[in-house]
């Protein structure tokens, strides 16, 4: 106890920086402990924007397929199919379903989740700032972000259009399920 008389300004001045580094990881971890998306939302997989022989979209809080019409003079890779997925944010997992069943829900195609949350790509650096540094999408990982918390997404993606370029193409969000 004598210990603690005689040196409590040193004791203050050690415990400062600790203090201070508990305080910034708790404000960093303690909200994605409370705060949690609610929103199921629908995506499709299969590189549907070029590939396919359908686009879909939400009409009317539903979800609509239209056949994209080709030239015919023009030559195009044959289909690939595409498959749609509900992505479950509290499991976080998908789950396949078929467009019968995907036009039983009822969705909102904003950007931005009913809750708050949005869905971005992953970010990547190379090199040591400030020399050589060089940030860019990484179009592998998706993430759920929003409320100052991000949580990465596990996705079942379809396809095998793999390629550093256009792996983009391998997801399309369809809308928040209500």
């Amino acid at each position: 106890m004598e210990f603690v008389k005689k040196n409590i300004t040193l004791l203050v001045g050690m415990s400062i920086p600790i203090l201070m580094i508990l305080f910034v990881a708790g404000s960093i971890y303690l909200p994605g402990l409370f705060i949690q998306p609610k929103f199921n939302f629908l995506y499709v997989s299969g590189a549907d924007s070029y590939y396919s022989k359908y686009q879909y979209s939400v009409q009317n809080g539903k979800l609509v397929r239209s056949e994209i019409q080709r030239l015919e003079n023009q030559i195009y890779q044959p289909p690939r199919e595409v498959k749609l997925y509900i992505y479950d944010v509290a499991k976080n997992e998908s789950k396949e379903i078929s467009f019968e069943e995907a036009q039983n829900l009822n969705l909102d195609s904003s950007i931005i989740s009913p809750d708050g949350f949005e869905i971005v790509y992953g970010s990547r650096g190379e090199g040591f700032f400030p020399f050589f540094f060089l940030s860019e999408r990484d179009y592998n990982t998706l993430y759920l972000k929003g409320h100052n918390v991000s949580k990465k997404l596990n996705l079942q993606l379809s396809g095998s259009y793999y390629n550093y370029y256009n792996y983009y193409d391998n997801f399309r969000f369809i809308g928040w399920i209500k």
